[in-house]
């Protein structure tokens, strides 16, 4: 029989729930925060509880959360369900099924904001504030990410992946001192923490201290096996990052091989990585045959969406190093008008910044490099507000780098 009032394991109730529901949700809360392999099995949970609003919104935000057409395509009819059963919810729980509606519609400073107002009410909420830090990430809001961590502080000290959660936030607002040892003691807590190994390696990497990163990356790396593909691949994208940063580039080839290629080749994240490590490689003068051509089949998919500027001028180089003019083009011109349809500050982060920092890109690879260089040195201090970390937008730091404009990099570790 349904319960209204089941409740999580943090003491909140899930409206339309039963204790089986609740129990599946507290299962995927600790899959999220721990980047497991299993967070599918929510599904099941939303499909047999159509009255659970909560559940259904947070089956669609794992739909939305793949970050590809497909994604919005399977979350419509979760999050259909969620909002016809939240006239019985919670305010918290309608706050929540409210951001993933902006979401829906790509509103991403409306989701953000939807989740600020939720967890300084309801702290409790540590999964609500992880999907805070997701939006504060890709928003490029550096401040807002610290903001959610500290939340975590409130009611989850010293609980397993709360301290991650914040390390990460302290790393990208430049407070690496206090990002490390937030870092080193997530992982006390919990030894399988690999958001806080990838905070730990993101201090590592802006203090230049590659040995101590890939040495950390290495010990570490045990517990990823059973983790969800996205961490397991993103930790190891670091690790091949410090081999580049040693000289170490035909093992860091052999990293991409084993490890950040071909186990969901669909997946956006997994495509954006390999493209950043294969631009990485050819910027040092390695020679990656063949293997743009499986990223790019993959790339050639992604050309109408258009869903984050970040993504966009990653798929924008794929498709001019395989030559593909029209192609290239085409998808330009896309960039250009979801600037015209993008709400809010967003359309600005297209418009102003992704737009001609894509035309940069497009002119780097045809060799024109005293254009690229023009314009990415004119907007590289605007750069984190299309998302993304300092370590993978330094990339373009590299590539302007490579352009020989003399001083046009202050600090690309500021990026």
């Amino acid at each position: 029989m349904t319960n209204a009032f089941a409740r999580d394991q943090h003491d909140l109730p899930i409206a339309g729930a039963d204790y089986s529901a609740a129990a599946g949700y507290d299962a995927y809360v600790n899959e999220f925060l721990s980047y497991g392999a299993d967070l599918r099995a929510l599904f099941a949970v939303a499909d047999a509880n159509p009255g659970a609003p909560l559940v259904n919104a947070h089956a669609a935000a794992l739909h939305l959360a793949f970050e590809g057409a497909e994604g919005w395509s399977a979350a419509a009819a979760y999050l259909d369900t969620a909002k016809a059963a939240s006239t019985s919810a919670s305010e918290r729980e309608q706050l929540f099924v409210a951001a993933v509606d902006a979401w829906n519609v790509l509103d991403f400073e409306t989701a953000l904001a939807r989740l600020d107002e939720l967890t300084v009410r309801w702290p409790a909420d540590i999964c609500a504030i992880k999907w805070g830090q997701y939006h504060a990430f890709n928003l490029g809001d550096a401040p807002a990410l610290l903001r959610f961590g500290e939340r975590a502080r409130i009611v989850h000290e010293n609980r397993p992946y709360a301290h991650g959660m914040i390390a990460f936030a302290l790393e990208q607002n430049h407070r690496l001192e206090e990002a490390e040892e937030e870092g080193l003691h997530a992982a006390e807590v919990a030894i399988d923490d690999a958001w806080a190994h990838h905070a730990v390696a993101h201090v590592m990497d802006a203090q230049g201290r590659p040995n101590d990163g890939a040495r950390w990356l290495d010990h570490c790396a045990h517990t990823w096996e059973k983790k969800g593909v996205f961490i397991r691949e993103h930790n190891w994208w670091h690790a091949a990052l410090f081999r580049l940063a040693l000289g170490m580039n035909s093992e860091a080839l052999s990293i991409y091989d084993r490890q950040l290629w071909g186990p969901w080749p669909e997946f956006p994240q997994e495509q954006i990585g390999a493209i950043s490590m294969l631009w990485r490689l050819e910027l040092r003068g390695v020679d990656v045959g063949g293997r743009w051509a499986p990223v790019v089949e993959q790339v050639r998919m992604r050309t109408g969406e258009h869903l984050f500027p970040f993504h966009d001028l990653h798929y924008i180089y794929a498709l001019a190093r395989a030559g593909a003019d029209a192609e290239t083009n085409a998808f330009l011109m896309g960039m250009r008008e979801r600037a015209e349809t993008a709400p809010g500050g967003q359309a600005n982060s297209w418009g102003r910044i992704a737009a001609p920092v894509a035309e940069a890109l497009v002119a780097f690879v045809a060799g024109d490099r005293a254009n690229a260089g023009g314009t990415l040195s004119k907007h590289m201090g605007d750069l984190q507000r299309i998302g993304g970390s300092h370590a993978q937008r330094h990339v373009f730091v590299e590539t302007l780098e490579a352009c020989g404009a003399d001083g046009a990099v202050r600090s690309g570790r500021e990026l």
